[in-house]
């Protein structure tokens, strides 16, 4: 008897048993190319397959989607069992809630609520499904407007839609906020009509796998740190090897509850780097280590969260010089590069 269902998240694929009085060689592929396979012995006349998840993680990670396939078969190499899932990676616990039901009603984000965003921002989304996607835009005098969100890139199983608000304005209004939908899938955006300032910029790998971005409003600090190894050489005292270490200190300044939670998946990411803008073209550049953290936050209703992080340069060479603007020592989005 098999446990899978159509579709599986890689971090909750349950055990897979079946039933047999021998022992049986049992086959396990993905996407078609066999991954394992053994003679297995079943006990009290059961087999049973734990901890696929470990298996298929590293594939589906890989392949974003991929479509498990389990057989067995006994000595006379008669099928015995056959069960198959599409496998969709992802890291997060959803406990009680299915892959299907999830995918079919949200997007490929753990953000569950409104999402601040400004003018000048780049803004993606990722959908499962392939339902054409709308966008419903607010102005400030009441009036609203539809639009049609592009489709910027296609993988296997997801599709990333250009949900940046600057694609919503329109002519003498004001946009104070917008829901794109996708099928059953809702997302709302709230404009920060202030239009803060925002350094750093970090993409960041979610819980899916995908890109998100991250904007950070609060105070950008860097604090240098020198090793030196001192000799005598001659007479003379000599630094013969000096490691410098660049940390910068950031906060992502007033969030929403919704936006509180999500910010932990920038600080859980094996995969974050600096954004900077050209032209107000995004470049995503030299890859980064989060080295601590704090996202401290309760349900106090007066409470307003913001978390403060601090990270460096992932390469070993720190000194790091930015050209496209003379004398700074902070990256490219440190200033009001919206403006």
């Amino acid at each position: 008897m098999a446990t899978l269902r159509s579709k599986e998240f890689s971090c909750s694929i349950p055990d897979v048993t079946v039933s047999t009085s021998a022992k049986a060689l049992v086959t396990i592929s993905i996407d078609g190319t066999q991954v394992y396979q053994e003679w297995l012995w079943p006990v009290s006349g059961v087999i049973t397959l734990e901890e696929l998840s470990d298996l298929v993680t590293p594939y589906a990670r890989q392949r974003q989607t991929v479509t498990l396939s389990i057989t067995a078969a006994n000595e006379a190499e008669t099928q015995i069992f056959s069960a198959s899932t599409q496998v969709v990676y992802c890291q997060a616990d959803f406990g009680d809630e299915t892959a299907e039901n999830f995918l079919a009603n949200h997007f490929l984000s753990i953000l569950m609520g409104t999402k601040q965003t400004a003018l000048g921002r780049l803004e993606y989304l990722h959908t499962p499904g392939s339902e054409t996607a709308a966008c419903t835009a607010e102005y400030s005098d009441g009036t609203t407007a539809q639009f049609t969100p592009s489709v910027v890139q296609s993988g296997t199983g997801y599709r990333t839609l250009d949900v940046s608000p600057d694609n919503f304005v329109a002519t003498g209004k004001t946009l104070v906020c917008y829901r794109v939908t996708c099928g059953s899938r809702t997302q709302d955006y709230e404009l920060d009509l202030s239009a803060p300032d925002c350094a750093p910029i970090l993409c960041f790998v979610n819980s899916f796998g995908l890109d998100e971005l991250a904007y950070c409003t609060g105070i950008h600090k860097v604090d240098p740190s020198y090793k030196r190894s001192m000799a005598y050489v001659g007479r003379l005292q000599r630094n013969y090897k000096i490691d410098e270490t660049r940390s910068f200190k950031a906060d992502t300044g007033p969030l929403n509850t919704a936006m509180a939670n999500w910010w932990d998946e920038v600080f859980r990411s094996d995969s974050v780097r600096i954004v900077n803008f050209k032209n107000g073209n995004p470049n995503v550049g030299k890859d980064l280590l989060i080295t601590e953290s704090k996202s401290e936050h309760s349900n106090d209703d007066a409470e307003i969260p913001r978390f403060t992080f601090t990270y460096q340069y992932a390469q070993r060479n720190h000194n790091v010089v930015q050209l496209l603007r003379a004398g700074r020592i902070f990256d490219n989005t440190f200033d009001n590069t919206f403006n």
